[in-house]
């Protein structure tokens, strides 16, 4: 047995099985990422409309009571709903805000809240 080169089967299948199971690693790692980034990014957008509807409410003296709705295009996946009650203190308003989606066949919210004063 002279001059030898090259691999053997046996090293090249081993290689190769090493190979596959890091690919495959890599791929779960890639695919959680980009699940939590669409995930993260739904929930800075349903956050904002929120706080837009928070600050509206907030902005003048608002009259208690419920709603709900809809965003308008192209936010339409997305629905409210805004409570305004009483506060502790006669010059004060709780308003309360929950936005709602659905993302993988679940539903998913966020609720805010905030503080009118006259």
């Amino acid at each position: 047995m002279g001059d030898r080169r090259g691999f053997t089967l046996l090293e090249v299948l081993v290689s190769l099985a090493i190979l596959s199971i890091t690919l495959l690693l890599a791929y779960e790692v890639l695919s959680g990422a980009i699940a939590a980034e669409d995930r993260s990014e739904r929930w800075t957008v349903a956050s904002c409309l929120g706080e837009t509807l928070v600050r509206e409410s907030t902005a003048a003296w608002p009259e208690t009571g419920e709603s709900s709705g809809k965003f308008a295009a192209p936010m339409e996946a997305y629905t409210w709903n805004r409570s305004i009650r009483p506060a502790a203190h006669p010059d004060a308003r709780e308003v309360h805000v929950t936005v709602t989606w659905s993302a993988g066949g679940r539903e998913e919210r966020v609720s805010l809240a905030g503080v009118a004063v006259k």
